[in-house]
């Protein structure tokens, strides 16, 4: 009896070893990593499925994504997410006018920060990041313009011929679905976000310094912005 209970005791200590072995000795997998091969649920318009692709490197530059006077006394960032309708909206109606009165004017610098919500966004933002800086925020523009034709089953091969035009040829834009330090740095800057105005969703604004949520029109950016002139020219 003894004997039995014993021999029952010790098996009992081995399964309990091997479950502690077995749980804390998994293997583990980078959660972002699959963004780089697979893209099924990426939105709610379709599913796209990326194949893994050579993992050669691109140099690119996570640098600020800014217009304007870089001495301009409104700085506005926008977080935006670029498979977003509400970014979509705000770039296609209300930038144009920000852009032209305000950006253009001297008055306003404006700064585009990633704050992807998705697979696929994330897949876009890279490659906007991938395509030469200077013309990264016309990139962007253009995918925001056209976005019923990349937010679809065909979504790769959409993305790959706005890359093509903007300068990346197929090599270049596997490399950068592929670039694992830049998916890193995107993932920092939006945890940054998190962390910095506790951002948690998309379009949000930062006007110096006050955070603004969700899509506004013209006419609230037009506003804030002569009210922080006034007390700028009053001071």
């Amino acid at each position: 009896m003894i004997k039995n209970k014993i021999l029952m005791s010790s098996v009992a200590i081995v399964c309990l070893i091997a479950v502690v072995y077995f749980t804390f000795n998994e293997p583990t997998e980078n959660k972002e990593e699959l963004i780089l091969y697979t893209m099924n649920d990426v939105n709610d318009s379709g599913s796209q499925v990326i194949q893994q692709m050579d993992s050669n490197i691109i140099d690119v530059s996570l640098e600020e994504l800014t217009l304007g006077d870089p001495n301009a006394p409104i700085t506005i960032i926008e977080y935006a997410s670029m498979t977003c309708s509400h970014c979509a909206e705000f770039h296609n109606k209300t930038y144009p006018d920000l852009k032209k009165n305000h950006i253009d004017t001297g008055e306003v610098k404006f700064i585009f920060r990633e704050f992807p919500l998705d697979k696929l966004a994330m897949a876009t933002s890279m490659l906007a990041r991938c395509v030469d800086n200077e013309i990264s925020m016309a990139f962007i523009e253009i995918l925001f313009k056209n976005r019923d034709r990349w937010i679809s089953e065909n979504a790769l091969n959409e993305l790959k011929n706005f890359s093509k035009q903007a300068g990346l040829d197929s090599n270049e834009f596997d490399a950068c679905l592929n670039n694992q330090q830049l998916l890193d740095d995107l993932i920092a800057g939006k945890e940054k976000a998190i962390e910095d105005y506790k951002i948690n969703s998309t379009p949000s604004f930062i006007i110096n310094g006050e955070v603004v949520s969700g899509n506004k029109p013209y006419s609230f950016f037009k506003s804030k912005i002569e009210e922080i002139l006034a007390k700028y020219k009053g001071a």
